[in-house]
């Protein structure tokens, strides 16, 4: 039912078209995004619908009172301090890597100022390593000038969201934590 209301409501607001991700199959994923729009999450739950994706979600969306419950009831985030390593979020998302489950979150930890790239902490590409997961960039395009960070009004345009590259884990386990991190970025 959430999938038929909040897709019908992003594709209106956002005119947003989400590429199926059909490749997937039963595998679990390590899904990195670029963080563009505040519905980027549920482009990616649209796109491996009916797989479910643990999100790492800053903590200050676990200070909403009765919503916060409620999004840790329905889909159970990973919760992380932002700026940080945090050890707790990393023994979670272990945990369930090893559980099989799919992990998504946006290496940026912000949505972009100017449509750019923000910058990324290098312990995203451990954290790759750590969890042993194919990674599936997640790649949105158009969402900057629809609803830009600086502003509380949201425009006209049309975006685009789907998965442009998987990368398994026999591919980066060759590279440098460097070259993995270039790649991510």
């Amino acid at each position: 039912i959430l999938y038929v209301l909040i897709g019908t409501y992003t594709k209106w607001k956002y005119h947003v078209k989400i590429e199926p991700f059909k490749e997937q199959g039963d595998r679990q994923y390590l899904v990195l995004m670029n963080h563009q729009t505040g519905f980027d999450q549920f482009y990616i739950s649209m796109a491996m619908f009916p797989r479910h994706a643990y999100f790492v979600a800053s903590e200050d969306l676990f200070s909403l009172g009765l919503l916060s419950r409620l999004l840790a009831w329905a889909v159970a985030p990973i919760p992380i301090k932002k700026q940080t390593t945090d050890i707790h979020a990393v023994m979670n998302c272990m945990r369930v890597a090893k559980e099989g489950g799919t992990i998504a979150l946006a290496p940026e930890g912000n949505r972009t100022y100017d449509g750019k790239t923000v910058y990324i902490n290098p312990a995203i590409a451990a954290l790759a390593r750590k969890l042993r997961m194919p990674i599936a960039f997640f790649r949105i395009e158009g969402g900057y000038g629809i609803e830009p960070r600086w502003s509380d009004v949201s425009r006209k345009g049309k975006m685009h969201a789907g998965i442009s590259r998987i990368v398994e884990p026999e591919e980066y386990r060759e590279m440098d934590d460097e070259t993995l991190l270039t790649l991510i970025q």
